[in-house]
């Protein structure tokens, strides 16, 4: 049975994602019928040393982050307690709208920053399932079954435009809990009008599952959407695997180009083809993410016409059958070295400098199971990574700020004035406020000036 996590972020801004914080959270768990079986939402206040954008609160609207009590450690620990309960006796899949680019990315990033594990929506069973990458295959493939939305003669795959294109109420859009409810009516329409596809998504959402599906089937298609052009595109492709293949990703094949083509090229040869930035027939897959994909098989089976199917099966089958080409490609990519660039920031930091070791996972459950001050700083004390270590400490503050070290909020105080005046990879604190007042110029809404006001108004309160 299916254990579904539907969840969206509401956050202080949509740039600089090492910077910005998750100001709302809501999540509802529900069954394979996607009946609600729990649910959850809640805010908290900025930390000091974040920027809330004018035009970020002015879309999400969460005026109540100035007067709340609850702190952003308040907020991700309740989540993380929610989460551990949902998934303890059925791993979930953790459903969201944009979440491998955005929302999935700032949860590992809240989690990072509060010592409690960043992989959570892909460890211990756990999978992720983004549904507008998969909504880009729908707009491409499947159009005439499933109604894309027309926003000034423009296909729109925005969320609130998909749902209220089926005569679904979006007056709540922006909201995360609202949100979340769309996504479950999302999801709702895609199980009814295309089993066939929404099966082969659910078998996906694993990375072994998603390496079975390419393993089993020759042809695959990858879609985008293009924002400039408001237009869908597709590509056949045939997936490049041996047994001691890619941890992480996977050689592909653009099966619009000839492999005969390819086939007798020394290594050097497909090297520099292969390290070609544009107009390569080789790609790279990642196996650890929702991707935008579809089989040919499953096409089929929903009678989508697929012009020449017989010869790109023919092309793909003719790769799979060169061991030695597949084998050269493979050792290639292998030898890859895709290294993050050093960060100097420690919220930069979240992939650069290892896993934390099983007895320093210890220490940081024992902290957030300590209840004084004291008993904090001791525990501290003991941590080995340094980055956890100054996390903690900002957490403190947050937490016993009349009991902390006067060195420590002297430190975070002249953190939060390098946040707001000096340059950096931070949101600028001078084009937001310059951002705030074009805002101001180009409504006559009362309402939205108040919450551009109030953003601006937090900004020269921090400068």
């Amino acid at each position: 049975m299916s254990n579904f996590i539907f969840y969206d972020t509401e956050t202080s801004g949509v740039k600089e994602l090492d910077f910005i914080q998750v100001i709302q959270f809501a999540a509802i768990q529900a069954n394979d019928n996607f009946e609600n079986i729990n649910s959850f939402n809640e805010l908290c206040s900025p930390l000091p040393w974040t920027l809330v954008s004018p035009k970020a609160l002015l879309v999400n609207k969460k005026s109540e982050i100035f007067q709340t009590d609850k702190t952003h450690y308040e907020l991700i620990k309740a989540i993380h307690n929610i989460w551990t309960q949902w998934t303890e006796h059925n791993p979930a899949i953790f459903v969201t709208y944009n979440g491998m680019r955005f929302d999935e990315e700032v949860m590992r990033r809240q989690f990072y920053w509060n010592l409690f594990d960043p992989y959570f929506t892909n460890t211990n069973g756990n999978t992720r399932l983004d549904l507008y990458l998969k909504m880009q295959v729908i707009a491409h493939f499947y159009y005439q079954s499933f109604a894309i939305p027309q926003v000034n003669n423009q296909i729109s795959l925005k969320l609130e435009h998909i749902v209220s294109n089926f005569s679904i109420d979006t007056e709540n859009a922006h909201d995360a809990l609202a949100d979340c409810e769309f996504l479950i009516h999302l999801i709702k329409l895609i199980a009814n009008k295309l089993p066939n596809f929404y099966k082969e998504i659910l078998d996906t959402t694993s990375k072994d599952g998603y390496l079975k599906n390419l393993q089993l089937n020759p042809v695959h298609f990858n879609c985008y959407f293009i924002p400039r052009t408001k237009a869908t595109r597709a590509y056949p492709f045939t997936p490049l695997i041996a047994q001691h293949g890619l941890n992480k990703y996977i050689p592909i094949f653009d099966l619009t180009n000839d492999p005969e083509d390819y086939f007798d090229l020394s290594y050097t040869e497909l090297e520099q083809l292969i390290n070609k930035k544009t107009n390569s027939p080789f790609k790279k897959l990642a196996t650890n993410k929702t991707q935008p994909t579809v089989c040919l098989s499953t096409l089929l089976q929903d009678d989508i016409y697929v012009e020449d199917q017989d010869l790109l099966i023919e092309k793909a089958n003719k790769i799979k059958a060169n061991e030695n080409f597949c084998e050269k490609v493979i050792e290639i990519y292998n030898n890859f070295e895709f290294q993050n660039a050093q960060k100097l920031n420690i919220e930069e930091q979240i992939y650069s400098e290892g896993f934390p070791s099983s007895i320093e996972k210890d220490r940081y459950t024992q902290f957030h199971k300590a209840q004084t001050y004291e008993e904090k700083i001791n525990i501290i004390n003991s941590f080995e990574d340094i980055r956890h270590r100054e996390f903690a400490l900002r957490i403190c503050a947050q937490q016993h700020s009349e009991e902390v070290d006067k060195n420590i909020l002297l430190s975070l105080k002249e953190l939060t004035r390098a946040r707001f005046n000096d340059e950096g990879p931070w949101p600028n604190s001078l084009q937001n406020l310059e951002e705030g007042k074009t805002l101001l110029l180009e409504t006559n809404n009362n309402d939205d000036k108040e919450l551009i006001n109030l953003a601006i108004n937090s900004i020269k309160n921090s400068l």
